[in-house]
């Protein structure tokens, strides 16, 4: 179980300044390249936890369809806010945003097909916390994708492999696909 200490998110300004940050890569990186490399075809059930400002969150929802449910999940208001507002501006009825306030989701229990994990684990203080809560909301046999951002590959890789919870099954360019071991 998971202690629920409460987190802080970072000031209004950083989350304002990271959104234009992304904004601006984003015009020369192409996001849709990445969702390719995603395990998406036999998936209904996504979580985007620290969705940020719903770079991910949007398209994901779009691929998944109407049969299919995105939650956002982050600790900034703004980040939910942004969401709700994206989504209700493309009439897209399958994403839940989720605040909270520690690692905790409230997600049912092997609920979830795939959790995204994208540039959040520099943010992150307690990465076993952060991965029992991912291992508890995951299917059996449920995928993590993590696009590590500032976090060395090897360094993501061993993060994810010290949890015991996950096997890595790929780590190519920047990021990390697993896979959830069985629950006990």
């Amino acid at each position: 179980m998971t202690d629920n200490k409460k987190l802080k998110p970072q000031t209004d300004f950083a989350f304002k300044l990271m959104t234009w940050l992304y904004r601006a890569y984003d015009r020369i990186h192409n996001t849709k390249q990445d969702l390719k490399k995603i395990p998406l075809e036999e998936v209904t059930t996504v979580v985007d936890y620290g969705c940020g400002p719903g770079r991910y969150t949007l398209p994901v929802a779009k691929l998944v369809g109407i049969k299919g449910k995105v939650f956002a999940v982050d600790i900034h208001p703004l980040a939910i806010k942004t969401i709700k507002e994206k989504a209700a501006q493309e009439s897209l009825t399958n994403i839940e945003a989720i605040l909270v306030d520690s690692y905790d989701t409230g997600i049912q229990d092997s609920s979830v097909d795939l959790v995204l994990l994208i540039d959040t684990l520099p943010l992150i203080k307690d990465y076993n916390q952060l991965f029992q809560e991912i291992h508890r909301i995951l299917k059996q046999k449920g995928y993590i994708f993590i696009e590590h951002g500032r976090t060395k590959l090897s360094r993501t890789r061993e993060i994810v492999e010290r949890t015991g919870l996950f096997y890595v099954i790929e780590c190519k360019g920047h990021q990390v696909l697993a896979v959830s071991k069985a629950k006990r």
